[in-house]
Parts: C-alpha cells; structure tokens; sequence
C-alpha cells in the first residue's frame, strides 16, 4: 500500500505562531520599537509605514509585526510586511544615523488604544521584557496569541 504524502509531512511545532492571510500561512513577530532611536509612532501615522531592518532578521512577505513602544512600554501597533530589499525611506523620523542597508516595508495596519498591551499585562502572557526582545521574536505562541487577539477585540 503506498501511504499518502500527506500523511507523512508532520504537523509544524507550536513554536510560531501563525496568522492566516489571503489563505496564506504567515509568521507574526513581536518587536521592540526605540524612541530614542527612532520616531516610529510619527513615522507610521505620516507614512502608513517604517522600514525595518534586514540586518539579523528573518521577516516573509506578508509576516504581521507587532511593536512594542519602548516609551509607551506598550505594544502599540499591528503592521505587515509588504515589501523586502526597500531603500530606507523614512529617514527623517531618526534621531540617530539609520543603518542604510536594504529594509523591509512594514505597512501599518492598526493601532492599538485600549489598556489590555501594556507591559504589566504582557508579563502575564510570557513577556520577559524589553531587553529580551533586542530582536524580534516569533516563538512566544501564547503571547503572541494574546496579542492578535486583543487587536481583534478593539
């Protein structure tokens, strides 16, 4: 009898969460937004977007950001990857030298004004902090879960 491949590509670990678009399967991230780096509230709300760097991450087409505001210490906004290998654009929002490499386009998609993506709450879902997400993260299921659904919620 021959077994069906379906049957032999196993079911992905729950270490990423995952946002179903256009039927597509895509990878949310958690990332921490510096203010004294940059102004990404100014620059989302003028812009529609922020780009972001490549350097160490791993972001798709397509992948949902969340921002966490290190100013706020709040996760602020939900965006979405629409571009990759983008001319940094938003310049004029840094406060110091931006790396100029190629960029990612993270189109904002909603922000978030209700009082249930604060750190305190986080903490209660699996945050450790803002230090410990230097680099985004995308295996905290259940926080990352938490934070999708409260965006749903509002």
């Amino acid at each position: 009898m021959v077994t069906p491949i379906t049957t032999l590509i196993e079911k992905k670990p729950e270490t990423e969460p995952e946002s179903k678009i256009n039927n597509n399967i895509h990878i949310m991230w958690l990332a921490f937004a510096q203010r004294k780096s940059c102004h990404h509230r100014e620059a989302l709300m003028e812009l529609g977007y922020i780009n972001w760097t490549m350097h160490r991450t791993n972001f798709e087409v397509g992948d949902i950001v969340f921002l966490f505001m290190s100013d706020e210490r709040k996760v602020a906004f939900k965006t979405k990857v629409v571009a990759k290998d983008c001319d940094r654009t938003d310049i004029a929002y840094w406060q110091v030298k931006p790396n100029m490499h190629f960029t990612y386009k993270l189109e904002l998609v909603k922000e978030y004004t209700g009082n249930k993506l604060d750190e305190d709450d986080l903490i209660q879902h699996g945050f450790k902090g803002g230090r410990s997400i230097q680099h985004p993260l995308k295996n905290n299921v259940e926080l990352l879960s938490y934070i999708d659904s409260t965006f749903e919620e509002d």
